[in-house]
């Protein structure tokens, strides 16, 4: 968990000192793919399950979430790409409602990372109508297996804010 915290303050993303950041978290989340992802365009459905951890607001210290979807003509070096998408944040405390997350997104390639940046509102639920942002890094597909077996799953490591 350290090592998480360490790379997610590596890549400067930490809370603002601003007033208006209501909630911050560190994620960590994996990406799975279906079929594998090749170097050979397909149809894939993807499922992302990520944590939310080490979260500024006490009422909602950790939570979770999980999206779907499908994307066409993806390949190793394409799949992540700009796009839209909705999250549901649930926080592990029962009393504090969910939090859906409204987002367009970009995928940048650094240094042998991918970087994915979200940024939209909660839409309903807790933290509405704040902004909010999800930044994520992991490690590209590996080329060997992309021209192979193929790459069924990605993870990274980042952060939420919302009111930003």
């Amino acid at each position: 968990m350290q090592l998480v915290i360490a790379a997610v303050m590596s890549l400067g993303v930490v809370p603002s000192a601003h007033a208006s950041v209501d909630q911050f978290c560190a994620l960590s989340e994996v990406v799975t793919y279906s079929p594998p992802l090749t170097d050979t365009p397909q149809t894939v459905t993807f499922s992302v399950s990520g944590q939310l951890f080490n979260c500024t607001s006490s009422s909602a210290p950790t939570g979770s979430y999980a999206e779907t979807g499908t994307v066409p003509n993806a390949t190793c070096t394409s799949v992540l790409s700009a796009g839209s998408g909705t999250r549901v944040f649930n926080w592990t405390n029962n009393a504090i409602a969910p939090s859906t997350f409204s987002y367009n997104r970009t995928a940048n390639r650094i240094g042998g990372n991918i970087q994915v940046v979200a940024v939209g509102s909660i839409t309903s639920g807790s933290f509405t109508p704040d902004p909010a942002k999800s930044v994520g890094v992991g490690a590209q597909p590996n080329p060997l297996a992309c021209a192979t077996t193929g790459v069924s799953q990605l993870t990274a490591v980042g952060s939420l804010t919302i009111g930003i």
